[in-house]
């Protein structure tokens, strides 16, 4: 005879139960499991997140001298000798890779703030402060946060002299041309440009377009100071390809070609960024 409680259906609710509560621990377990080093309380720790994510190619000092480089074709990039990464470019290059190399996304590995202290940082250790002073990770950290290696206040150690603290976008090598040896023709990059990225950045390049009024952050106002220092042409080749996370600006990889988008970065480098007149435009 089946049992009172098996009939009434207490035993599937029970089984239910069971299983809910196992797979919550199964859960938890996952999660602590694949928790990353780089966090200590919530803060994130940039020197911890490179150590193990970027130094095996680009090398402790961030000059590209690891045991990878011999293997990697094109070779990592040497961060000491750069004179062209802002943080901006260098945060789109880890959240979403680099065509063509041994670069890989880390966008799914990563959060946003990740991202973001992961590019401040190398940007001042290692290009601004050409890696001098970076011997362990915490060293690094100092650097950046003003803290000794044994959790000490700046006061109460030698100051840091190789790494500046942290205060706008390095000036940017307005020389430099596109990738890939690309030409971008303006007059077609300034029709793309009205079609598509002037309902956001607007038609002045000034950021009030007619949907900024609700977007959140709001678009880039690529006339202002900052823009005119950071964005040379691979930046902006690289913003428009890869997007920005967080942000309304999409990856327009997804859907133009390299040329098309050297096209409409070759148009906001000079329209906005150098603030010439594009014929026809």
């Amino acid at each position: 005879m089946i049992p009172e409680f098996l009939s009434s259906g207490r035993a599937l609710r029970c089984g239910i139960l069971m299983l809910a509560h196992a797979a919550l621990a199964i859960a938890a377990n996952t999660a602590n499991a694949g928790e990353r080093p780089s966090r200590s309380g919530g803060d994130i720790k940039p020197d911890v997140i490179y150590h193990n994510y970027c130094s095996v190619c680009h090398g402790d000092r961030g000059d590209g001298r690891s045991r990878a480089r011999n293997s990697l074709v094109p070779p990592p990039r040497d961060f000491t000798t750069a004179q062209n990464l802002t943080r901006e470019y260098m945060a789109a290059i880890i959240a979403n890779g680099k065509p063509g190399t041994a670069m890989t996304a880390w966008k799914t590995q990563l959060n946003e703030k990740e991202i973001e202290a992961l590019a401040d940082y190398i940007v001042k250790v290692f290009v601004e402060g050409k890696g001098a002073s970076i011997g362990t990770p915490a060293q690094g950290a100092a650097a950046i946060s003003g803290t000794t290696a044994h959790g000490g206040r700046e006061r109460d150690a030698a100051p840091a002299t190789a790494v500046a603290a942290p205060g706008p976008a390095i000036k940017a090598d307005m020389s430099l041309p596109m990738p890939n040896n690309l030409r971008g023709d303006p007059a077609k990059g300034g029709r793309f440009y009205a079609g598509n990225c002037a309902t956001c950045h607007g038609l002045k390049g000034d950021g009030k377009g007619p949907r900024a009024y609700f977007i959140r952050p709001k678009p880039r106002n690529l006339i202002d100071a900052t823009s005119r220092a950071a964005y040379n042409r691979p930046a902006l080749f690289a913003a428009i390809s890869m997007g920005k996370l967080g942000t309304e600006m999409p990856a327009w990889s997804k859907v133009l070609s390299e040329q098309e988008i050297a096209d409409v970065a070759e148009y906001v480098y000079q329209q906005f960024i150098q603030g010439k007149a594009i014929a026809g435009k």
